[in-house]
């Protein structure tokens, strides 16, 4: 299913927002004959009738269909998205208009063997226009639309028409542009702009079961769309270790300027009621032969949610969240780079529900912050896209050392600070049970702590008793620092594998 959605979603997101990679001449013929060529690279079947009509090419009876393959034994299923007509017109000028239904279906069949259905998405737009011009190793497409949007119409089961209400994704007032290149590996770079993506959904459950329901209205504005894609000419997604080995690359993000969302929902006899808002924020991801990586930033960010248990809406903003990660993944005898960094920072609630567990204002309502930031280096030793190889391979990499460059929590009056690094040494396995032997160390500062213990001593969440052990571990795994109520800890491991504690051996 993986590769499936992998060629299917490269292949057809260019086509959905009017600037297909796949046009790539500035005749009507050869327009239809590289869409083809490109449609039966990525797996799709393509059949239609083509008609000349003078200087330009008109396609009836347009049919696509890409097969889901078998799963655990499962039965197949499919994609398919039919089009009553294409036009291509040519334009005298050496470019070419692309013409397409202002609505035309997708359908979307599942059968796991016991089960079977019909998806069916509807795929509609208002004043869009293509235009493809260039050359015919170097195409490009810009396109615009006063909208575009993708609605699910309907679901179909062996009983017949399930009616689930309305769920549907728009774009206002689009702009996009798209290069497409290449021959033997087939490029893609693609642009889009629209000053409002609009979510809405108006769902229940099928008619009779429950009374179930989703109401989601959701909206982002100054939205900006971004990709590349790389295909090997008469890729094989059965073979990924190839694909990569091939050129296989796809890189794809979006940005945007702020939004807003509100929601109502019922489910199994509770009711969910919300909004939420937020400032600007971008999301990313890139999957090649070397490296995945996966990035989102968002800012300023508001939430009031009303649940069953409480008689009164609970409240909290954010004013940041970051997320980083990147994992090598090329097989090669050299280090390389890993990152994974998380930011959740100046969170806060409101005064209402602190009084829930605080109502005499004892503990701190700063902003809370929770971050970290560690990089490292690794060694890929087995080729992990051939999953054969992949199920041989004993170590199928090496952990090389590892950087914390940076630990903040901070919350009630509290903060933990840290940084530190290790290095590993894999050919002793022995010392840490399995585990590559680490050697280095971390320096850990913390303040506010016995102030907040004394806190929730006074406000009768825990005993001194119950608190004393906390007492001891902070004792025995720090010293003082150099405020009040500070303490700090350094925390090593030598050579010979000897753990410690501020030049103390616990181990």
């Amino acid at each position: 299913m993986k590769h499936t959605l992998a060629r299917s979603s490269t292949a057809l997101a260019a086509l959905l927002i009017g600037a297909p990679a796949v046009f790539a001449d500035v005749t009507p013929k050869d327009v239809w004959a590289n869409w083809t060529q490109q449609m039966q690279a990525n797996d799709m079947t393509v059949s239609a009738t083509e008609t000349m009509q003078g200087n330009d090419l008109k396609i009836s009876d347009l049919k696509m269909t890409i097969a889901v393959p078998e799963i655990d034994g499962n039965e197949d299923g499919s994609v398919e998205i039919t089009m009553p007509d294409l036009n291509l017109i040519d334009n005298g000028n050496g470019t070419v208009d692309l013409i397409m239904p202002t609505t035309f279906p997708m359908t979307i069949s599942i059968d796991d063997g016991e089960d079977s259905g019909d998806i069916q998405v509807n795929y509609s737009s208002v004043g869009l226009k293509t235009t493809a011009s260039g050359e015919p190793d170097a195409i490009n497409y810009d396109t615009s639309a006063a909208s575009i949007e993708v609605s699910l119409d309907k679901l179909m089961d062996e009983t017949g028409d399930i009616d689930v209400g309305t769920v549907k994704a728009t774009l206002i007032n689009v702009k996009g542009k798209t290069l497409s290149m290449g021959t033997m590996l087939l490029k893609s770079e693609q642009s889009m702009t629209a000053e409002q993506m609009l979510i809405t959904v108006d769902a229940k459950a099928p008619e009779g079961s429950t009374d179930d329901y989703v109401k989601v209205n959701g909206t982002l504005r100054d939205v900006t769309i971004g990709g590349t894609s790389a295909i090997p000419k008469d890729i094989n997604y059965d073979d990924m270790s190839a694909a990569m080995k091939n050129g296989f690359a796809a890189e794809g993000s979006i940005s945007y300027g702020g939004g807003d969302m509100d929601y109502d929902m019922f489910i199994d006899g509770d009711k969910l009621a919300g909004t939420q808002s937020y400032g600007m924020g971008n999301f990313g991801l890139t999957f090649n032969a070397e490296t995945f990586r996966l990035f989102a930033n968002g800012s300023d960010s508001k939430a009031t949610v009303q649940v069953p248990d409480l008689p009164f809406p609970i409240s909290y903003e954010m004013g940041k969240t970051a997320l980083d990660l990147m994992v090598p993944l090329g097989m090669s005898d050299e280090e390389q780079d890993f990152k994974l960094a998380m930011t959740l920072g100046d969170f806060t609630m409101a005064d209402m529900l602190w009084g829930l567990f605080d109502p005499a204002g004892q503990l701190p309502r700063d902003p809370a912050t929770i971050s970290f930031d560690i990089t490292g280096k690794a060694k890929v030793l087995t080729d992990i896209f051939n999953e054969d190889t992949l199920a041989e391979a004993e170590m199928p990499g090496e952990l090389n050392s590892v950087a914390l460059n940076n630990l903040t929590v901070r919350a009630v009056g509290a903060e933990l600070t840290g940084a530190g690094a290790f290095t590993f040494d894999n050919t002793d396995l022995t010392s840490f049970d399995g585990m590559p032997r680490p050697e280095g160390a971390i320096d850990l500062s913390l303040t506010g702590a016995n102030k907040l213990l004394d806190t929730i001593v006074s406000m009768g969440f825990v005993s001194q008793e119950d608190v004393m052990g906390a007492r001891m571990m902070m004792g025995m795994f720090a010293v003082p620092g150099e405020g009040e109520d500070s303490l700090k800890s350094k925390l090593e491991i030598n050579s010979e594998g000897h753990v410690l504690a501020n030049g103390m051996r616990l181990q």
